[in-house]
């Protein structure tokens, strides 16, 4: 059984068009960090979602003490609200930094077994035993992590896996510049950990179906500018 107990997290969830997830996902993430922290915050980053999303965020931050909304009056892409996520976290005087979607796709619960693993690594990060999403998306996940373990000499098993925990210092000592519009972020702040020296362990987690929104990961201006980022990254210029 784990023991290990973590000081103090920001956890932060990107949320758009997810009005039908967050009540499902809030409680757990409080149940999860009330019993595993000795201090927290949640904070759900609200992308301009056009579902309720702000509102259905604000009510829960009522209901759950340590919870916050912040609110974009436009989408700004996912790779930018997983940044200001990242950062808010690593300057707001936590020792770690946690997060998931707002599409309630993971259990943060499974991370509990694996967080004495912070007491030696640096970032631990999930990686899905299997993804709930179509033959395509599987496919187009395993392209992307061949490619950036191939192009970066890595072995990541699901480098955009979201589910991740970070020392807050590991954040503090990167810039993370990936297009606001890609989905590049995860792969952007794993590798640059890595290539500075931090150590990174990786856990299993089921990957469950979305219940409500529609995912944005497979369209082409998303890709695309991934593609891109990536090519920035290998030639040094990211």
């Amino acid at each position: 059984m784990n023991n290990f107990r973590l000081s103090s997290v920001s956890f932060f969830c990107p949320a758009y068009n997810d009005a039908g997830n967050l009540p499902d996902l809030i409680p757990v993430v409080f149940d999860f960090l009330n019993n595993n922290t000795d201090k927290f915050e949640i904070v759900i980053i609200d992308d301009g979602a056009k579902d309720g999303t702000g509102k259905v965020a604000e009510e829960l931050a009522q209901k759950f003490p340590h919870t916050r909304v912040i609110h974009h009056e436009k989408n700004k892409g996912y790779n930018a609200t997983l940044k200001e996520g990242f950062e808010h976290g690593s300057r707001g005087g936590f020792a770690y930094v946690m997060y998931t979607d707002g599409d309630n796709q993971y259990d943060v619960r499974e991370a509990g077994p694996y967080l004495h693993l912070l007491q030696n690594h640096d970032v631990i990060a999930g990686y899905a035993t299997q993804k709930a999403v179509s033959p395509f998306r599987k496919f187009q996940s395993l392209v992307h992590n061949t490619l950036i373990n191939v192009l970066f000499f890595s072995h990541f098993r699901d480098i955009n896996c979201a589910v991740k925990i970070f020392k807050a210092s590991v954040l503090q000592q990167m810039t993370i510049n990936g297009n606001p519009y890609g989905a590049f972020i995860d792969a952007e702040i794993m590798l640059k950990a890595r290539k500075m020296g931090y150590k990174i362990a990786q856990f299993p987690v089921t990957h469950y179906e979305r219940k409500t929104g529609i995912a944005s990961g497979s369209k082409p201006k998303v890709i695309w500018n991934t593609i891109k980022d990536m090519v920035k990254l290998r030639l040094g210029l990211l």
